[in-house]
């Protein structure tokens, strides 16, 4: 299996498969980055690259290219994206003419507020869903591929259309980031008197808006119309 990404989701896949002895190589745009993700135990990068399944592990603005790219690099390989939203990268795929049956979309529920490789856990997606999104040309043989993909890293495996799936995560993940990022911002200007008043509901409200606000600027606007519902 090859991984394309090696932030926190990424390596955390790799940690996953690795652990259960799957073969994972690992790929990103910062050589960096990839040499964490190996030296954690997450996979190799050397040596040959044959994959069966990759999984594209990037962000939001770049999944559709990237998934693009591996379409065409392994022809016979399964491809699946992990991003937060479904539909704009199966429009974007659709759009561009290539054939798709090959493509997966997924996205495993799991995650932390703190990003990066350093971060991975190979217990991330333990008893967690990961959401599978087949379209209308997806081939079965891709579909149980990813199936058995989530599964060996612990996962819950569960099945909605690209379109369910926006709607759903809009609801119980994104307004929810939102929420919880204006509450943070309420605080910024309060005195040290005023927030030492504070409770432990205040920290449960506010602890996801420490997370990464360049990718959820991708994922809110990716997914604006479900949000915005």
């Amino acid at each position: 299996m090859h991984v394309i990404g090696t932030g926190l989701i990424g390596t955390s896949i790799g940690l996953a498969l690795t652990s259960v002895g799957v073969d994972v190589t690992l790929e990103d745009q910062s050589e960096t980055s990839a040499a964490l993700a190996r030296d954690l135990g997450a996979g190799r990068t050397t040596g040959e690259v044959r994959p069966g399944l990759v999984v594209v592990a990037g962000p939001p603005d770049v999944s559709p290219r990237l998934v693009l790219g591996a379409l065409e690099r392994w022809p016979e390989a399964v491809v699946t994206d992990v991003t937060s939203v479904k539909q704009v990268v199966l429009l974007d795929l659709i759009r561009s003419g290539v054939p798709i049956d090959r493509y997966l979309g997924s996205h495993p529920m799991a995650g932390r507020e703190r990003s990066g490789a350093i971060s991975a856990r190979a217990d991330l997606f333990t008893g967690r869903a990961w959401v599978l999104c087949p379209h209308d040309g997806s081939d079965p043989s891709a579909t149980a591929l990813v199936a058995r993909l989530a599964q060996a890293t612990g996962a819950a495996v569960t099945t909605l259309s690209p379109q369910e799936h926006d709607e759903a995560v809009a609801a119980v993940s994104h307004v929810p980031q939102v929420a919880a990022s204006l509450v943070a911002a309420r605080l910024e200007h309060l005195s040290d008197h005023a927030i030492g008043l504070a409770g432990p509901g205040v920290r449960d409200v506010t602890r996801i808006a420490a997370s990464d606000p360049g990718l959820w600027t991708q994922i809110l606007s990716g997914n604006a119309p479900a949000v915005a519902a």
